[in-house]
């Protein structure tokens, strides 16, 4: 029995300092954990000073272009309309360098145009934007329903006739 009471005592003994031990290990995590968010604290202060100083040593001279006013707008949108309208075929990028555009800007602008009726067109395989009138949009529908069924080779091939491809003199 004293045998038994002896281990007892000596299991609870080690059960204690397995207790403390587990304790020390717990305070030494918290201990860790807080020096490295003080330490990331302070890492991050050193950044934001340093974008401070690096935010100050630049200067700003000029801020990008002023934007347009309707009227300006307005008068570049008739502009390229009239442009289209007099040159009937224009090289897409010829026609971004003419009004300082990039070529999807050109592209955007001309579907734009197109999608709410201001102009009707094709854009080619090779870059080209060929304006169709509304007179000339009207002769191919007479050809296709004077024709009934055609198909696209017939088109093309009274498109040559149907739709000028001069330029209009103004």
């Amino acid at each position: 029995m004293v045998l038994l009471t002896e281990k007892r005592k000596q299991l609870e003994a080690d059960l204690q300092l397995r207790k403390e031990e587990e304790a020390r290990q717990e305070a030494d995590e918290r201990m860790r954990k807080e020096e490295e968010r003080i330490a990331k604290e302070i890492q991050e202060k050193r950044e934001h000073e340093e974008y401070l100083l690096l935010k100050e040593s630049f200067a700003v001279e000029d801020e990008g272009q002023e934007a347009l006013d309707e009227e300006t707008q307005r008068n570049l949108l008739l502009e390229f309309i009239d442009f289209l309208k007099t040159k009937k075929v224009v090289q897409l990028d010829d026609l971004g360098a003419h009004f300082n555009l990039k070529i999807h800007e050109v592209v955007e602008r001309l579907e734009s145009l197109q999608e709410d009726g201001t102009i009707n067109g094709v854009i080619d395989d090779r870059g080209k934007f060929i304006y169709i009138s509304e007179e000339e949009m009207k002769s191919v529908v007479k050809f296709i329903q004077q024709n009934g069924r055609v198909s696209i080779t017939d088109i093309a091939a009274a498109s040559n006739r149907l739709i000028n491809l001069e330029p209009v003199e103004s």
